[in-house]
């Protein structure tokens, strides 16, 4: 494949930075000659393509540089009898994200014709014609670290003509560049997907909430301070630095206002701010004389983007300027980095970014305060030589769309009629704005009814010049929506003049859209709004159903939320960061086999994690990304993970494939081994959302035991391959972790387990559930241990650490199952989940607390595979259901029925106890070995079915 394609790009930077460059192939299809076409396309980052003007798709799947994947597609049936065109966008993003590794930039294809004469190939090369689309607005501000850069597109820049074959691309078009031949640096060798392509469904919203004129906030100033203080630097890791961010304030009249700040600054750089000679922060109120001011914002923290967003709300527009009267053309400049720290997960050095709160920088460093103590502009002049301008393109005006739409005053609200609803139907008349009050913007809110994710489509009639902002939220707490803090999850659309449809290139998740026109001069026509759902393919097979409505209910928020949470990878939650998590993963994976037994998912994800070694020898908890974060209980997740895959998958080729990978990873951390046999490290050492003491640095009582747990299971992995030294030596290690643990963790006085030992020597001051759930499940109590910590998992003391995430309840849950404690476990999930029912959700929540921040997160989805896998009465005795046996659960339920996916086919169970009558109906297909049903359950009438 690709023998006769290169890699190809426009001609100039080959590191561009939010660029989209589009690309035209014509040729002659001789349908005489030719039965079949296939096209492989990849991309580096993202393409979209399209033939004769019909768009086919959008790839590639998450990649590396080292394992980089391609799509085919069969485009017989879009091939006519003369002229045909191949028409690809190329997103660049040219910054590393939480999905991608920063590359070169690149687009390879190939079509291949098939015929009776033989193969007639067309590959990606100088004669394929490409130009930079220049729709695309690349100085904007990012969504947010994790998601990458905000999409704004003019539709007056260029026409859209371009993807069909009568298109003149005489013009502007040039041809293209070779930059490597296939197989060449950066990319090397290409992988077929391996997985399914997403499906696609077209979702409408539900109804409209509310109709408004509203007027924003004045200014939202937008600083990219990247090039200035880390020049040169395109990864998504953790910036550690000191230094200050200053400009002359000019008020053309005596005012007053506020300013403050988007996001943390997790998301943004952010700090206290002084103006002349006065410190503020975040929303003080703030009087101004007339005249100019000098502002200076104090930098000294962790920062996961290099972005500064000032929303201004003042009674008059403010003016900026050059501090020191240099560039007229500028306006902002930094000082500094008077420190900086590098961020690596590599065991041994500080952890930094969301866990770590000391920064281990100086806060009084002499230039922090010499220069902080400056009151006027005269007096900051004297330090012009250390300033360091930004340069204009880098300070963005009103690009903050998550700022406009959260900082604004309503001037009037409209009746929802049924006038206005006209764009929720699928017909000829559209919905007509009104004309405004003010002069102010009109905006509406939708609700699609449940959090999907997708791209947007607008269909609009509107004059030349108007502005769409679309921004998705997830929910309405009292009527009041509930902003994306961190998440500026929003696209803008500036229009062309009359009736246009446009597709958005961004990947949003949400429930709720607002969309704001802007700066129109005319009437605007909204026909229609819609979203094109995009998730991994999956049925409704997975039905699950019992007596009680809100299980029954739980088990549907929590089956649309993993859906939701499913793409090329499984991803944390679809609206924040649609990120491949780890540790979350392992439960998006068992949850995927009770609901969708998309197996070929699940290997891809665990076959990804080992090639984030490259990047750190502890493996990263998410991936593909270069933001150095590394959890222990991450990679021994993915290490049970693997296991689990092969019990639930039968598929036993996978263990020579990730066993060396195992291996090796245990090798590495065997490596943080102290005197003791502890596992001792200096990592994110994250169990739960909890205020467990465990250290940061030091030893975690709960990894020592999963790190047993792990060499147990790659001893048996060894064994399955033959090789049998390889695991008793494995064996021995994980008895002498234990032994270690036992004898260096367990407090003798207070009868439990440490959670952790700081590496100064000072033993933890919690004592938490987790800890022992984890101990348990790892079957490392200790024999004389279990027997006082056993009874105290059903009940546990107050004073113990409790669980604090629907994530680790997953965990708590398999310790009652195996207590055979059902009708508990329902009863904590009515409890807990049933919370979010009462407050209407339609999705798991991230964490128990009302309202949370992500209301859609797949690590919450736990329900859907307990209530499948513990009430409907199906043990697995043998890899992959080749053997299973029948238990009708004991339980206070009436009734249940539901459907097992395995890999032979699905098994249809139901059963009831209504009117004292025991009945088991149970289909099995063929190759499905059946356990005679054991005696105790004779009163039992059990019928078996067996699929042919």
């Amino acid at each position: 494949m690709f023998e006769q394609a290169k890699w190809i790009w426009k001609s100039g930077d080959r590191r561009p930075i939010n660029e989209h460059i589009i690309f035209r192939k014509t040729f002659a299809y001789e349908t005489g000659v030719s039965t079949r076409a296939i096209l492989s396309i990849s991309a580096d980052t993202k393409y979209r393509v399209w033939v004769n003007g019909t768009e086919l798709g959008e790839g590639p799947i998450r990649s590396t540089a080292d394992h980089w994947y391609y799509d085919e597609f069969d485009i017989t049936h879009l091939l006519g009898p003369v002229t045909n065109v191949i028409a690809v966008q190329v997103w660049h993003y040219g910054h590393s994200n939480y999905q991608y590794v920063e590359n070169e930039a690149g687009l390879i294809a190939q079509l291949s014709l098939h015929g009776s004469a033989g193969i007639q190939v067309i590959g990606t090369d100088e004669t394929w014609l490409c130009c930079r689309h220049e729709g695309y607005d690349v100085d904007v501000v990012k969504r947010n670290v994790n998601l990458g850069w905000m999409e704004i597109y003019d539709a007056n820049a260029m026409s859209e003509h371009w993807v069909h074959p009568s298109y003149d691309d005489e013009s502007c078009w040039v041809r293209s560049e070779v930059v490597a031949p296939y197989g060449g640096a950066p990319w090397g060798g290409l992988y077929p997907r391996v997985i399914e392509p997403l499906s696609t469904q077209i979702i409408r919203p539900k109804q409209i909430l509310a109709h408004s004129e509203i007027v924003p906030i004045r200014q939202v100033i937008s600083v990219n301070m990247r090039d200035n203080l880390y020049p040169g630097s395109r990864d998504a890791n953790a910036k550690i630095f000191s230094g200050f961010l200053a400009v002359r304030l000019v008020a053309e009249t005596e005012t007053k206002g506020r300013l403050t700040f988007a996001h943390s600054k997790w998301n943004s750089v952010q700090g206290r701010f002084k103006i002349d000679d006065r410190w503020y922060v975040h929303n003080d109120e703030i009087r101004l004389a007339a005249g100019e001011h000098l502002f200076m914002m104090e930098i000294c923290g962790v920062h996961n983007d290099l972005f500064c967003h000032l929303e201004l709300d003042f009674d008059t527009e403010l003016r900026f300027a050059h501090p020191t009267g240099g560039d007229q053309a500028a306006s902002f400049v930094t000082i500094g980095p008077f420190e900086t720290i590098e961020s690596y997960a590599d065991g041994f050095q500080p952890v930094y970014g969301g866990v770590e709160k000391r920064t281990g920088l100086n806060h009084e460093h002499p230039l922090l305060l010499e220069i902080g103590a400056c009151s006027t502009l005269k007096a900051f002049e004297a330090y012009n030589d250390m300033c360091k301008t930004v340069h204009p393109r880098h300070v963005l005006v009103n690009k903050m769309i998550y700022s406009l739409m959260m900082r604004k005053r309503f001037v009037k609200h409209y009746p929802i009629t049924n006038r206005l609803e006209r764009m929720l139907h699928d017909h000829l008349l559209p919905t007509v704005l009104p004309d405004t009050v003010e002069d102010g913007d009109l905006e509406f809110i939708l609700d699609f009814g449940k959090i999907y994710v997708g791209s947007i489509e607008l269909e609009v009639d509107a004059p030349q010049g108007t502005v769409i902002d679309v921004y998705g939220f997830e929910n309405r707490v009292n009527g009041a929506n509930a902003y994306t803090s961190g998440c500026n999850n929003s696209f803008r659309y500036i229009c062309c003049e009359g009736r246009q449809v446009f597709k958005s290139f961004t990947r949003m998740g949400f429930r709720y859209l607002i969309v704001t026109v802007r700066q129109a001069d005319t009437q605007v026509h909204l026909h229609q709004i819609q979203l094109h759902q995009s998730s991994y393919p999956a049925t409704d097979k997975a039905l699950f159903r019992c007596s009680d409505p809100l299980l029954n209910d739980i088990w549907e928020i929590s089956r649309h939320t993993s859906h939701m949470c499913m793409e090329d990878t499984f991803v944390d939650c679809p609206t924040y960061e649609q990120v491949f998590w780890v540790g979350d993963c392992r439960v998006s994976a068992l949850v995927n086999y009770q609901l969708f037994g998309s197996y070929e998912l699940v290997r891809h994800c665990l076959e990804m994690v080992p090639r984030s070694r490259r990047q750190s020898p502890l493996l990263l908890a998410l991936f593909p990304t270069d933001w150095q974060a590394a959890i222990p209980m991450w990679t021994f997740s993915w290490i049970i993970a693997c296991k689990e895959y092969v019990d639930y998958s039968g598929d036993h080729t996978f263990i020579e494939v990730i066993y060396p990978e195992i291996r090796i990873t245990l090798e590495a951390y065997r490596g943080f081994l102290n005197e003791d046999g502890l596992f001792d490290t200096s990592s994110w050492n994250m169990l739960d959302w909890a205020p467990i003491d465990i250290p940061s640095v030091g030893v975690v009582t709960a990894q020592q035991a999963q790190l047993a747990q792990c060499h147990r299971i790659a001893a048996e992995m060894a064994e399955s391959l033959g090789l049998h030294t390889e695991a008793r030596t494995l064996l021995d290690h994980a008895a002498r972790l234990k032994r270690a643990l036992i004898e260096h963790l367990w407090d003798d006085d207070a009868q439990v387990y440490l959670d952790g030992i700081h590496r100064n020597g000072k033993p933890s001051t919690t004592t938490s559930l987790q800890t022992h759930v984890l101990l348990y499940l790892a079957d490392c109590l200790g024999e004389r241990q279990a027997a006082i910590i056993e009874p105290q998992l059903l009940d546990p003391p107050e004073d113990w650490i409790q669980i604090g995430s629907p994530f680790f309840s997953f965990y708590l849950f398999e310790v009652w199952r195996r207590f055979g404690e059902i009708d508990r476990t329902l009863a904590q999930i009515k409890t807990d989940w049933g919370q979010m029912i009462r407050y209407g959700a339609t999705t798991t929540w991230e964490t128990f607390q009302v309202f949370p921040r992500s209301h859609a997160h797949a690590w919450s989805a736990a329900p859907a595979f307990v209530l499948g896998n513990q009430l409907l009465g199906i043990e697995k005795v043998e890899e992959g259901y080749r053997k299973i046996r029948i238990v009708p659960p004991v339980t206070e339920l009436l009734w249940a029925e539901g459907i097992v996916p395995t890999a032979y086919g699905r098994i249809d169970v139901s059963w009831s106890k209504e009117e004292g009558k025991r009945v088991m109906h149970v289909a099995v297909p063929l190759d499905i070995q059946v356990e005679a049903v054991h005696e105790q359950f004779a009163d039992w009438d059990i019928q078996i079915q067996v699929v042919r």
